[in-house]
């Protein structure tokens, strides 16, 4: 069993049972009626329309209790776009590749390495459903317990590894001193987000990905315990 979707919220009001398949359409009785989903191996791709068309967004593995208001009652196709490892594991697909990534830039500065977090992974879906839903890019205002890094392009044309990079590229700015004098332009804006990646006390990390109708894929990751916090050490 791969996948597990369900009518209503919280895994109730009826289930599919196991898929272990692409579906090109879900079916009369299925079409615009998903409202949460369990995914135990891979990383799976929804569409709005039949045929794998229309918006997009993935899930890796983890228990959705509520897909969000963007995506409730409106799938109508799905497929796997990554083979992966079981829920529980550190992930995989989508999920490993974007831990590989912080994690290299971790190695290269001496910090222990962060682990997947399927929880942070759904809050951070809720978040990028409403980005590109609402077409906005901006930083959310809840759970400030957990740190967050943002990161829009063209849909389909860059890899999670590339997107991760954009943010390990402001290390060439980065001082190694006490936060927030951190950065050789004066702004520690400029190196925020490595600064997060490679934050010693952070250990885990989730994020989620969604291709919006504007054309446009945006990238939510989740930290926790959150970093850049004033007078301390990055690592």
């Amino acid at each position: 069993m791969s996948i597990e979707i369900f009518v209503d919220a919280n895994f109730s009001g009826g289930s599919s049972g196991p898929f272990n398949q692409d579906s090109s359409f879900v079916g009369d009785f299925w079409n615009d009626k998903i409202s949460s989903i369990k995914v135990l191996f891979g990383t799976w791709e929804f569409f709005e329309d039949a045929n794998f068309q229309g918006r997009s967004f993935r899930l890796t593995p983890g228990e959705y209790a509520f897909v969000g208001n963007e995506w409730n009652d409106i799938i109508s196709s799905f497929k796997q776009v990554e083979q992966g490892t079981p829920s529980g594991s550190s992930g995989g697909g989508m999920a490993q590749e974007i831990l590989n990534a912080h994690n290299s830039y971790r190695s290269q500065v001496g910090v222990s390495p962060l682990t997947w977090s399927n929880t942070l992974a759904s809050d951070a879906q809720e978040w990028a459903n409403y980005l590109s839903s609402n077409r906005k890019f901006e930083h959310s205002r809840q759970r400030r317990e957990q740190g967050e890094n943002l990161w829009m392009g063209t849909s389909r044309r860059f890899s999670f590894t590339q997107m991760v990079g954009s943010w390990g590229n402001e290390k060439q700015h980065f001082v190694n001193g006490t936060f927030p004098n951190v950065s050789n332009t004066g702004n520690w804006a400029d190196v925020g987000h490595y600064t997060q990646m490679v934050w010693r006390n952070t250990t885990q990390v989730g994020c989620a990905v969604v291709d919006g109708g504007d054309g446009n894929a945006r990238l939510v990751c989740r930290y926790s315990p959150s970093g850049n916090f004033t007078g301390q050490s990055v690592f």
